[in-house]
């Protein structure tokens, strides 16, 4: 299943020129840091203007209690806004770096032309894509 947007860039109209193969773990893929790098937005008086995204990570402590918080309203986003991954499941992983001390990783299910697919995406952090 592919999103709104997905369709219009994997467009199939030979006159628009054919776009490559979906790739449905990448699309989940970036669907899931699309969720992370978004921030909620909440205005005047309390009202909810935009649910999507996440609150900063740098914003909570380092202690793994507030990692935990942060994965389970990560795992809630994720069945919201991305219902293509099936059983979603964190995975803290220990990176020895002081300035990062986790990294996360997100396992799930999906399904492909009727084929089981195991995903598995470590987010990135900005020194990783430098």
């Amino acid at each position: 299943m592919q999103f709104l947007m997905e369709r219009l860039v994997n467009r199939t109209e030979t006159s628009m020129g054919l776009a490559p193969p979906f790739d449905l773990a990448s699309a989940v893929a970036a669907q899931i840091q699309r969720i992370v790098e978004c921030r909620p937005y909440v205005g005047t008086r309390g009202a909810r203007i935009c649910d999507f995204g996440m609150p900063p990570i740098v914003d909570t402590s380092i202690g793994m209690s507030d990692h935990e918080r942060y994965g389970a309203r990560l795992l809630d986003a994720i069945a919201r806004y991305e219902p293509r991954l099936h059983t979603p499941r964190l995975e803290w992983l220990s990176t020895g770096k002081a300035l990062r001390p986790y990294a996360l990783v997100v396992h799930g299910g999906l399904v492909q032309d009727e084929e089981p697919i195991v995903f598995r995406f470590e987010l990135p952090c900005p020194d990783d894509l430098a």
